[in-house]
């Protein structure tokens, strides 16, 4: 009996074992101008408006910044040494938060992302940064797509919002699914990433 129970629990923690999965973990890495590197402006009329800056990422990602006269564009470049990828430009505002929160997986290779949340900005008629929204995005290898927006001032419970669809972002196609607004509906997680 003893041998039965205990080929039994064995079982039963090998079975699990196999079907568990790692919880949803957030980290986070800054894309503050003192965590970045700048590229250098060049001589042209304009170029001082068109700054470009690189910050760390996870999953073999860096994150790009793009300023250039009214707006701002984050991206992601998964390039190596000089294999050069294509550069996604998934998202784009006014301005940005300060943070990106990556949704993912701890493995025993570290951790592995599968979507990332960076706060957008809107200014009011002053200039000043007032409407916000949260742009979950989905990001794989060579790929990075605007998966939804949550209005942050309209939703109390918006950072939930949008850690609850970040995680749903392994079955998110960048190629077939669209994007959607989650939480209140406001005209500025309506048309985030779309120009002015």
């Amino acid at each position: 009996m003893r041998r039965f129970t205990a080929l039994f629990v064995l079982g039963t923690l090998l079975l699990g074992g196999q079907t568990a999965q790692a919880a949803p973990e957030s980290r986070y890495t800054s894309i503050e101008n003192k965590d970045c590197k700048f590229d250098p402006i060049g001589d042209e009329p304009g170029d001082a408006e068109d700054q470009l800056k690189t910050c760390p990422g996870f999953g073999g990602a860096k994150v790009l910044v793009n300023a250039f006269h009214t707006r701002l564009r984050v991206g992601f470049d998964w390039s190596t040494g000089r294999r050069k990828a294509k550069i996604q430009w998934p998202v784009e505002a006014w301005s940005a938060g300060l943070k990106i929160e990556w949704r993912g997986n701890a493995t025993a290779k570290g951790f592995e992302p599968y979507a990332a949340t960076v706060r957008m900005l809107y200014p009011n008629d002053q200039g000043k940064a007032e409407q916000q929204v949260l742009a979950v995005i989905r990001v794989k290898r060579n790929e990075a797509c605007l998966m939804g927006a949550v209005d942050i001032r309209a939703n109390k419970d918006g950072y939930d919002l949008a850690r609850n669809l970040a995680d749903t972002a392994p079955s998110f196609d960048c190629k077939k699914d669209k994007s959607r607004v989650l939480g209140i509906e406001t005209e500025w997680a309506k048309n985030l990433g779309a120009p002015d």
